[in-house]
This record gives C-alpha cells, sequence and structure tokens, in this order.
C-alpha cells in the first residue's frame, strides 16, 4: 500500500475575528474580511468561521 493512499482530505476552515485596526474603519475592516474569505475559498477553505 502506498504511503497515504487512504488518507481523506478533511474540509478545513478559517476563524477571522474581523478586528478594526487603529487607522481603519468598520468598512475597512468588513473589506478586509471579504478579502479574507475569497482567498481562503480559492486556496481550497470551505468554510469562514466569524
Amino acid at each position: 500500500m502506498l504511503f497515504g493512499a487512504c488518507m481523506t482530505r478533511v474540509p478545513l476552515s478559517i476563524l477571522d475575528l474581523a478586528l478594526i485596526g487603529r487607522d481603519q474603519t468598520a468598512q475597512d475592516a468588513l473589506a478586509g474580511t471579504v478579502a479574507l474569505a475569497q482567498r481562503a475559498e480559492e486556496h481550497g477553505y470551505r468554510r469562514v468561521w466569524y
């Protein structure tokens, strides 16, 4: 048997706290959250938690 042949893929998730930085607005933080979720999806993540 080949090493890893029976391994299953575990769906990945990411946790985003959507923090607002000192020089940021809430709109900036939300835009960053959306961008992070889009990048995560592109890399195979299946769920974004807030």
